[in-house]
């Protein structure tokens, strides 16, 4: 029997309750690995192109598209990061309910599209959670 990622996640966490409790608000105390990188992007595109810290994640959070971070500029940087990180990344696109949605819906017409804009959007998830 085939089953969806989402169904598949969820089973996990029943088993495990006690031990990883879900991911249904974005707990900010979690993916301190993956925060931690993405301040450290953060601060190196700051460090090229001048600013502050604040202002350029509020810009980044206004406008991803025309906002470009060092190093998540090319799909081929944005799928490095997510096999890096696919294990925390998997978890926040859970709890976005980023798997809810077809791939469609996120205008992603094939496998490599769609991991790459899911990266993107957790990317933006983890910006919100500095």
């Amino acid at each position: 029997m085939i089953k969806r990622y989402t169904q598949f996640v969820n089973e996990a966490e029943d088993a495990n309750i006690d031990e990883t409790p879900g991911v249904k608000s974005l707990d900010s105390s979690k993916f301190t690995e993956l925060k931690e990188e993405v301040k450290k992007m953060i601060d190196n595109t700051i460090s090229k192109s001048g600013g502050e810290f604040a202002s350029f994640v509020e810009s980044l959070e206004k406008n991803p598209e025309d906002v470009k971070v060092e190093g998540f500029i090319n799909d081929a940087d944005v799928y490095d990061f997510y096999l890096k990180y696919r294990n925390d990344i998997d978890e926040v696109l859970n709890g976005v309910k980023f798997y809810d949605q077809a791939p469609v819906d996120s205008n992603a017409y094939g496998l490599y599209e769609y991991t790459i804009k899911g990266t993107e959007k957790a990317f933006m998830e983890i910006v919100k959670l500095i």
